[in-house]
C-alpha cells in the first residue's frame, strides 16, 4: 500500500472517530445505542407529569426531601434537565407508553394452574380472567371479561364448564356482595364467537356497584375436568359527573398547540382530565396532556395545551387529531382549596373522613378530533421555562457539587 493511501485511510478514521465523538452526546440523547426495554423506562419516566429522582410534588418546598437518595444528584440533575424541557401537563408520548395510547385496557398475564395448592409444578394449563376494559363507565355501556385456558406446549383453548361465580365491592376494609354476571360461549352478549372455548361475561353496574370490584370464577378446564378458580379486579364508576359535548377548537397559542373541548358538566368539582394529540394521517403519538381545575356545573370549556417542542420535534406538519379523552371527577374528603384557610382550613382536614371512592369518571369520547392544518414553524423549538424549574435546577446543582 502506498504511503498516499495510508494517509488518506488515517485521516478518515480520524474523522469517523471525530463524528463518532460529537455525535455521540445526541445519539445517547436520543436513545440510539438503548435497547428496546431500556428505551420504554425512559420513555415512562419522561411521559410523568412529576419529575424523575422519587419527586411526586411540584412544590419546591419539600422537593430535596422527597429525592431517592440512592441516586446520585449528578443522575437526578441530569435527568431533570431532560424531563423538564416541557411543561408538566404537556408531555411526550411513545408508542412505550400503552398506559396512555391505550388507556381503558390493562392486559394481564395468564396465571400457571395447579392441581392441588401445595404443587410447585405447574400441570401444563394456564388461565386468565381479562376484563376487556378497566373500568365500568355509567349504567348504560356492559362491561365483557373474559376466561380463557390453554395448554402451555401448543397454546390451544381447553373447553371450561362454569361452575360458581362471585362478584363484590372492596372499600375501606369491607366487602359488600355484588350481583354477579351472567356468562356464555354462544356468540352472544359480548362474546364474540360461538364454541371458541373463551367464556364471555358480562355485567352493568348499579348505582350502588362504585368503587374497586373483584370477579372470582370457579370452573372446570381441559379434557380432564380439572379444577381451577381465577380472581380479577377492575373499577366501577355507575355515576356520570361530566360528559364530553362534542365542540372542539384549535388555535395556536406562544408557540403551541390550544385545543379547547366543549364538557357538560353535572356534578361541579374539581376534574383531571386528559388527552393524547397524535398524527391525523398514521396515528403516530406525539404528546399527551392534562387538565386539572375546579368546573362548575353546566357546560363548559376545558384547554389542552400541548407544548410546541414535543409537536416540532415530532417532524409532523398537522392536521393532528386529539383521542383517548379521559378523566375523572377529584372525590377526596380534603378539599385542596383547606390548605390555604388557615387553622379553620387545618380543623376541616383533620375531620375530614373518607366515605365515597376517590374518583368519578368521565366516560371517553369516542371519537377523534381533527384540528386544521398546520406549518411545523407555527410551533416553537424553545424548552419550557418557569420559576419552579430554576429553583429546581438551582437546588440540584447545589446538592451535586
Amino acid at each position: 500500500m502506498s504511503q498516499k493511501k495510508i494517509f488518506i485511510y488515517l485521516g478518515l478514521a480520524i474523522a469517523a472517530g471525530l463524528v463518532f465523538y460529537l455525535l455521540r452526546d445526541e445519539a445517547e440523547e436520543n436513545g440510539w445505542f438503548l435497547s428496546e426495554e431500556e428505551k420504554k423506562t425512559k420513555a415512562e419516566w419522561m411521559a410523568k407529569g412529576s419529575p424523575p429522582g422519587g419527586s411526586s410534588t411540584a412544590d419546591n418546598s419539600n422537593f430535596l426531601e422527597s429525592l431517592d437518595e440512592s441516586i446520585p444528584p449528578e443522575k437526578i440533575l441530569k435527568d431533570y434537565l431532560e424531563w423538564s424541557e416541557y411543561p408538566p401537563n404537556s408531555r411526550p408520548l411513545t408508542k412505550y407508553n400503552e398506559d396512555l395510547t391505550n388507556p381503558y385496557f390493562i392486559q394481564i398475564s395468564p396465571i400457571a394452574m395447579v392441581d392441588n395448592p401445595e404443587d410447585k409444578k405447574p400441570n401444563g394449563y394456564s388461565c386468565k380472567l381479562q376484563p376487556l376494559q378497566w373500568a365500568a363507565i355509567g349504567v348504560k355501556e356492559p362491561l365483557h371479561i373474559t376466561l380463557e385456558c390453554f395448554n402451555t406446549n401448543n397454546f390451544e383453548k381447553v373447553p371450561l364448564n362454569i361452575r360458581n361465580v362471585k362478584l363484590w365491592k372492596e372499600f375501606d376494609g369491607n366487602k359488600f356482595v355484588a350481583l354477579p354476571p351472567d356468562g356464555n360461549d354462544k356468540g352472544i352478549d359480548g362474546d364474540a364467537q360461538a364454541k371458541d372455548n373463551i367464556f364471555t361475561f358480562e355485567w352493568r353496574p348499579t348505582y350502588k356497584d362504585w368503587g374497586d370490584m373483584f370477579l372470582e370464577v370457579e370452573f372446570e378446564y381441559g379434557k380432564e375436568k380439572k379444577q381451577g378458580k381465577a380472581l380479577s379486579s377492575f373499577f366501577s364508576s355507575p355515576y356520570q359527573p361530566a360528559e364530553w359535548s362534542g365542540y372542539f377548537l384549535d388555535i395556536p397559542r406562544d408557540g403551541s398547540l390550544s385545543i379547547k373541548a366543549g364538557v357538560n358538566v353535572f356534578k361541579a368539582g374539581n376534574y383531571h382530565l386528559e388527552a393524547n394529540l397524535v398524527n391525523a394521517g398514521n396515528g403516530d403519538p406525539i404528546a399527551w396532556a392534562s387538565f386539572d381545575g375546579k368546573l362548575n356545573a353546566g357546560r363548559q370549556e376545558v384547554e389542552f395545551l400541548f407544548f410546541g417542542k414535543l409537536i416540532r420535534e415530532s417532524g409532523y406538519e398537522g392536521p393532528y387529531a386529539l383521542t383517548q379523552l379521559r378523566g375523572h371527577r377529584v372525590n377526596l374528603a380534603v378539599d385542596p382549596d383547606w390548605f390555604g384557610q388557615g387553622e379553620e382550613g387545618m380543623r376541616k382536614i383533620l375531620a375530614a373522613k373518607t366515605t365515597e371512592p376517590d374518583k368519578e369518571l368521565v366516560g371517553p369520547y369516542k371519537e377523534n378530533y381533527a384540528t386544521k392544518e398546520y406549518n411545523l414553524n407555527t410551533f416553537s423549538l424553545k424548552a419550557y421555562e418557569s420559576p419552579e424549574k430554576d429553583q429546581k435546577v438551582k437546588q440540584l446543582q447545589d446538592l451535586s457539587r
